[in-house]
């Protein structure tokens, strides 16, 4: 079957009586998904490669601009919630996503931090306009982007339901998705670094929904570089279904714009429920989650429980040394000790 075929959904629906209510966001994945995963191996040139993007930007004069065109001229040493960001796992998935191309990660590094001081998310005090829940709220009344459940291998599931849309196109529904975007990320838990994209191409008709087109090509190609520039090894999957004939045609057009790691990522009409259980699949798609999005209930529990998880972490960053390099692994954690310092020798991981 061709790339842009359509497939036939013949999945019976989950009886009534077996559905979970639900109307927030889930914060953790079941445990019987198992424990997270421990640091990799990687071998002596991946390490070297590591340590020298470390170095650089362990380095107290370096001082970066605050607007990815320089316009002001103003720069400034990275803060406290940078370094919180420039984690071991960051530094590894720009080398990854840069086939360990040591100049072009740190370009690419670069430009993220001072691409997220210009939208607002770099976070702490020295952020002048942050990116809050509040500034994109009105975009979600109707609930068309969503953090709901986990897949079999522990990572967020990111709905986007296109034919929910209810707002005109404007750089506000780019501020949203880089809103749901890091919200994402953040909630990926400990030893998770992927998340999966859940895309429903579906018309909806409801109060507030104003249509089910594709967003023009200037918006969707401002989203792509979103994630493939911003959020690189992130992506662990991108289902799309329920696609309509104009959607095709949408997907068709921008289908070369994305790099080849975001291509082989993209599942076209396949079920959802082939990659997700039940238990954690909304049951408009054949799951056990009875979820009704509520605005007034939905949102302001996601927002502050991001909060919640991400001031967490930071907490644990300070209180293992607040430096660039700690690991994911010890941040998102809830154990004492420090497993993995910035000196660990990781290709002696077994």
């Amino acid at each position: 079957m061709g790339l842009f075929s359509k497939k036939k959904d013949t999945t019976p629906s989950i009886p009534k009586e077996e559905l979970i209510s639900a109307d927030k966001m889930i914060k953790k994945p079941p445990a019987k998904y198992g424990e997270a995963e421990k640091l990799k191996k990687v071998t002596t040139e991946q390490q070297s490669a590591y340590k020298e993007l470390l170095t650089h930007f362990q380095d107290e004069k370096l001082e970066l601009p605050i607007d990815t065109n320089d316009t002001t001229g103003k720069k400034r040493p990275l803060s406290s919630w940078e370094k919180y960001w420039l984690t071991r796992e960051c530094i590894y998935r720009y080398l990854r996503a840069n086939k360990w191309h040591i100049s072009n990660a740190k370009k690419g590094m670069t430009e993220t931090i001072i691409w997220r001081r210009e939208v607002g998310i770099a976070h702490g005090d020295e952020i002048e306009k942050p990116l809050t829940g509040k500034d994109v709220a009105i975009e979600n009344e109707t609930g068309k982007e969503i953090l709901l459940g986990f897949d079999y291998d522990r990572r967020p599931l990111f709905y986007m339901k296109n034919g929910r849309q209810n707002t005109e196109s404007s750089f506000r529904q780019v501020q949203q998705l880089i809103y749901m975007m890091e919200s994402a990320v953040t909630l990926c838990p400990q030893g998770v670094e992927k998340i999966t994209v859940l895309v429903d191409f579906k018309a909806y008709k409801e109060p507030g929904i104003i249509t089910d087109k594709a967003p023009p090509v200037s918006i969707a190609r401002a989203c792509l570089n979103v994630m493939q520039n911003h959020y690189p090894e992130r992506l662990a999957k991108c289902v799309l279904i329920n696609i309509p004939w104009f959607a095709w045609a949408f997907l068709k057009m921008m289908y070369p714009f994305l790099d080849p790691a975001t291509k082989e990522k993209a599942v076209f009409d396949e079920p959802f429920e082939k990659y997700i259980e039940p238990e954690q699949l909304e049951a408009l798609y054949n799951g056990k989650l009875d979820f009704k999005y509520n605005h007034e209930v939905y949102w302001p529990d996601m927002v502050s429980g991001l909060d919640e998880i991400r001031h967490a972490g930071y907490e644990r960053f300070l209180k293992f040394g607040g430096v660039i390099g700690l690991s994911e692994y010890d941040i998102k954690g809830d154990h004492d000790e420090l497993l993995y310092p910035i000196d660990f020798d990781q290709t002696q991981v077994a």
